[in-house]
C-alpha cells in the first residue's frame, strides 16, 4: 500500500527576518532539516492560534497500518496521534501524525 500522512511538531526554531521578509531558521540547514527525504520538509502552519511545523510524509510498500486504541491515545496539544506502519517486516512509528490517504497499490490482488 502507498501511505501519506501529515506530521506535526511544534516550531522551535529561532527565525531571522532576512531583506524581503523571508524566514529562515538561524541554525546549519543540515542540522536544522536532518536526514527527511525529499519532498518531506518541514513547513509552518497555524493550529489553534499558534504556528506549528506539518510535513507530508508517503510511505510505499506498507503492509499494515495501525492506530492507537482510544484509550492508548496520548494528551498533545499537536493535531495527530502516533501512527504504526509495517513495512518490509519492519515497523516505523510517525509521532503526531494524521492519515491523509491509504491506496492499494494493486486493488484486483485482493480479490483473488
Amino acid at each position: 500500500m502507498l501511505v501519506h500522512l501529515h506530521q506535526y511538531r511544534e516550531d522551535d526554531a529561532t527565525d531571522s527576518v532576512r531583506s524581503g521578509g523571508e524566514v529562515s531558521p538561524d541554525r546549519d540547514e543540515e542540522a536544522y532539516l536532518g536526514t527527511d527525504a525529499p519532498g518531506e520538509e518541514w513547513e509552518r502552519t497555524e493550529y489553534g492560534g499558534r504556528t506549528i511545523q506539518r510535513r507530508s510524509v508517503t510511505r510505499d510498500g506498507v503492509t499494515a497500518v495501525s492506530l492507537p486504541s482510544i484509550d492508548d491515545r496520548e494528551d498533545s496539544e499537536l493535531p495527530g496521534l502516533t501512527i504504526q506502519l509495517r513495512i518490509d517486516g519492519g515497523t516505523e512509528y510517525v509521532e503526531s501524525a494524521e492519515v491523509v490517504e491509504v491506496t492499494d497499490a494493486d486493488p484486483d490482488s485482493a480479490n483473488e
